[in-house]
């Protein structure tokens, strides 16, 4: 009994390894992306804001009083207004601070991020066009789509930049920017969608 007691210890120092490798391989993928060319970055920063913008398009042909033929691109216009805002201040403000990562990891993690978002993005439209087939009578969960889609995307693009860097830099500048990262992107969206989210049922 008491030999499989450091055995089993292990096993769980193991998984333990793993899982913190898993959660840091953004950061090693940003690391491993910026020393690459830049046509590295500006891929996969492309695939993602392209399905970002085609599945935000799908979501806003629909609306609380039925389907549009102009799609609606409020959500979609705030996500990049939200980005263009703030991940250049980002930049500033991480080579002001003298962070221990260059700029170039800050746009692979970025580019990972969008990539990310894209593919989040494609993989929840299925479950908005179920909810579009079932809730024809309610018309909140019917204009719910064309905000949760790039709403999501957006989330997705805020989380994976705030853990690289966090994992590459420790120091408390470096925490209070990815924090500020997030918060930013979250309030330029919001601040930019306060009046349709105002009349969602509209």
């Amino acid at each position: 009994m008491g030999s499989a007691s450091p055995g089993a210890a292990m096993g769980r120092l193991d998984l333990t390894n793993s899982l913190l490798r898993a959660v840091d391989r953004p950061a090693r993928e940003a690391l491993d992306m910026a020393r690459r060319p830049l046509t590295a970055t500006l891929a996969p920063a492309l695939l993602g804001l392209v399905l970002v913008a085609a599945t935000s398009a799908a979501s806003g042909f629909v609306s609380s009083t039925g389907p549009r033929f102009v799609p609606r691109l409020d959500a979609l216009r705030a996500v990049f207004e939200a980005l263009l805002v703030v991940i250049p201040g980002t930049v500033v403000f991480a080579i002001y601070l003298r962070l221990r990562l260059s700029t170039r990891v800050l746009l692979a993690a970025t580019a990972i991020g969008l990539l990310a978002a894209g593919l989040v993005a494609t993989c929840v439209m299925p479950l908005m066009a179920f909810l579009v087939l079932v809730a024809k009578d309610a018309p909140t969960i019917l204009a719910l789509p064309s905000v949760f889609v790039p709403g999501i995307a957006l989330a997705t693009v805020a989380a994976l930049p705030v853990r690289v860097i966090t994992a590459l830099d420790p120091s408390r500048a470096a925490w209070w920017l990815s924090r500020a990262f997030a918060f930013f992107l979250g309030a330029v969206f919001l601040l930019r969608m306060h009046t349709f989210l105002l009349h969602l049922s509209n």
